[in-house]
């Protein structure tokens, strides 16, 4: 499985994970955990999570210092997904650029295969 982040991504996840040690809701080892679940207006949504559990399952790799975990279903679907962070006027939040994307919704957080 291969998942990048920009480092602009990264920078963001980071920034959250640290808010959150602050506030003694997350330990010493956080991981991104990826996803994919069906539903949305192509029939799969992207999903993120910060978590301190990895299953014996999960794949893992890391991208600019954030270990990032994802389920083997999931990983079919993600293998080559590249996730950016745009922060202008009109938007704010995470983008997906996924290859194994036949079609994606206006907003960028669902997509076909």
């Amino acid at each position: 499985m291969v998942i990048e982040l920009t480092e602009k991504a990264a920078k963001e996840i980071l920034t959250l994970i640290e808010e959150q040690r602050k506030q003694n809701v997350l330990g010493e080892t956080v991981y991104l955990r990826m996803g994919v679940k069906g539903g949305g207006c192509n029939g799969f949504n992207y999903m993120l999570d910060l978590t301190e559990i990895k299953t014996e399952y999960d794949e893992e790799c890391e991208s600019h210092g954030v270990k990032l975990l994802c389920d083997p279903k999931s990983s079919l679907y993600l293998d080559g997904v590249t996730v950016d962070y745009r922060d202008d006027l009109l938007n704010r939040g995470f983008v997906f650029n996924n290859p194994n994307a036949t079609g994606t919704c206006g907003c960028g957080n669902s997509f076909s295969v």
